[in-house]
């Protein structure tokens, strides 16, 4: 496996030898009714050399829950393949530049340690503290 540094940008992770283009995971689950903005991360996994987590902006209209989390997997599982469904969901809102672009290292810093890094880029540094703090909670 290459590491990470040799990749083009945040796109790509292996997840059980499999290849995947975050971007094309983050448009599959983009087209499930339920979600108004998501991103995907891959993060170091002893066994599957990377697993996903999902951090998704469900749509307004809609309560977050470990049940929409099961869909959500379930969805990418059957639309893309067993290894494309996230090890875990995390509902929130996205972290975003002032250009509204999301910030996809600090989501990876998330998953990987709690700490979400430096965050003075961001429109909203309230954003990476509160998906941190899910996070945390979601490993209790």
């Amino acid at each position: 496996m290459k590491n990470r540094a040799s990749r083009k940008g945040d796109d790509e992770v292996v997840v059980a030898g499999k290849r995947f283009s975050c971007a094309e995971l983050e448009t599959t689950l983009k087209s499930h009714g339920a979600v108004a903005d998501a991103s995907i991360v891959g993060v170091p996994d002893a066994h599957k050399g990377e697993v996903l987590w999902a951090f998704v902006e469900p749509d307004p209209e809609i309560m977050a829950s470990d049940v929409l989390g099961a869909e959500l997997k379930g969805f990418l599982r059957r639309e893309i393949g067993e290894a494309a469904a996230p090890a875990h969901v995390i509902f929130g809102p996205l972290p975003k530049t002032l250009a509204g672009a999301v910030v996809r290292p600090v989501l990876r810093r998330i998953a990987e340690t709690g700490d979400p890094g430096d965050v003075s880029g961001l429109a909203d540094r309230a954003v990476a503290a509160h998906l941190a703090k899910l996070r945390t909670d979601a490993l209790s």
